[in-house]
């Protein structure tokens, strides 16, 4: 049997008048009454013409999610935060894997408007001209999430990338690290690359600490990357020329302390690592990854909340600007306290950046 409109209003108990509303215009609609006629449009297995609704009205209650690869970890914390956000508001989450590829990005934008959502949350990847060419011309809002745009000022939602890897670095300063190597992203990316690279070098300058490019090296944030990194290091400078590690992604952390741990290097005991990201995985392995929190599912609900209002009002640039959320760094086990007082800091400057 066909399911309509009206087996719908009927399952969930309202009228056919209210569940089109659901359809075209949800936020018209109560929340838990736009809950209850979309569970029953589940439960019914209810496929609405997509095609021809988009004839009658002037966007779907769907928002596009574009991301640079599901492989990455992080992305299914950041993905929760917005799907809550989107559910809450009755709307669903249309999502695009560009698989790293740029060209694969641009047929993203591409596909997302033809299938009419109302708007994209686009995350992670740098914004290119060729990028913002295509925004220009899709005529719907677009919100970046762990990103930001140099070109135009598109409403962007992150961290502050060199302040928190400035205070990652000074973490382990001031638990008595002095030789500090650094696995960090592709020097060339100017989102979470370049940025927390500059935030390692400005605390150690700040703390007269001299810079030693071979304690430096780079990975593309994901595991197997911060482990061939990490081996790049210690076969430059050997096993003994470092105390701590400050890897700019905790996947990347992860794969350090595999290599560390190959080298006969146990961690905490000999090395020191330090994370960034906060993913669950921190908290599962032993000894815990001690690392920088990234507010991922806050960063996610604000964008949601900002492309919303950007599609309500009919703004393509809704709180244009980048909006800095706050970072948080973690203390678990895999930071070893060498020496509680130096010449270079105080004990207050440890608690306050533990804080």
């Amino acid at each position: 049997m066909k399911v309509t409109i009206r087996t719908v209003a009927k399952h969930a108990g309202v009228s056919p008048a209210t569940v089109s509303r659901v359809l075209n215009d949800p936020d018209k609609v109560g929340v838990e009454t736009r809950r209850k006629v979309q569970r029953a449009m589940e439960e019914l297995d209810f496929r609405p013409n997509a095609i021809a609704r988009g004839l009658s009205v002037q966007h779907m209650n769907t928002i596009g999610l574009l991301v640079p690869g599901i492989h990455g970890l992080f992305f299914n914390e950041l993905y929760q935060g917005i799907e809550e956000a989107a559910w809450a508001h009755g709307m669903k989450v249309l999502l695009f894997d560009a698989q790293l590829d740029e060209h694969r990005a641009l047929d993203g934008f591409t596909f997302l408007k033809q299938h009419q959502v109302a708007g994209i949350i686009f995350t992670s990847g740098s914004i290119t001209d060729d990028y913002q060419a295509m925004i220009d011309r899709l005529g719907i809002p677009v919100v970046l999430a762990l990103t930001h745009s140099r070109i135009r000022p598109l409403a962007a939602f992150r961290t502050d990338d060199v302040k928190a890897a400035f205070d990652a670095t000074a973490y382990l300063i001031t638990r008595g690290h002095r030789r500090i190597a650094m696995v960090a992203g592709p020097p060339d990316n100017d989102v979470a690359g370049a940025t927390r690279i500059e935030g390692y070098r400005q605390a150690l300058a700040h703390y007269g600490l001299e810079y030693h490019p071979e304690l430096l090296d780079y990975g593309d944030f994901h595991f197997h990357e911060g482990y061939r990194a990490m081996n790049r290091i210690v076969a430059r400078v050997g096993r003994d020329a470092f105390s701590a590690v400050f890897a700019a992604s905790d996947e990347m952390a992860l794969g350090a302390i595999r290599c560390l741990a190959e080298h006969g290097l146990r961690v905490p005991d000999e090395v020191s690592v330090m994370g960034f990201d906060n993913l669950h995985v921190a908290e599962m392995m032993t000894p815990g990854l001690t690392t920088v929190a990234q507010p991922f599912h806050e960063i996610g609900r604000q964008a949601v909340e900002c492309l919303l209002h950007a599609i309500a009002t009919g703004s393509k640039e809704a709180y244009g600007g980048i909006h800095l959320l706050p970072h948080q760094i973690i203390e678990r086990g895999t930071v070893r306290v060498i020496a509680h007082e130096s010449s270079l800091f105080s004990s207050s400057d440890a608690r306050a950046i533990s804080r």
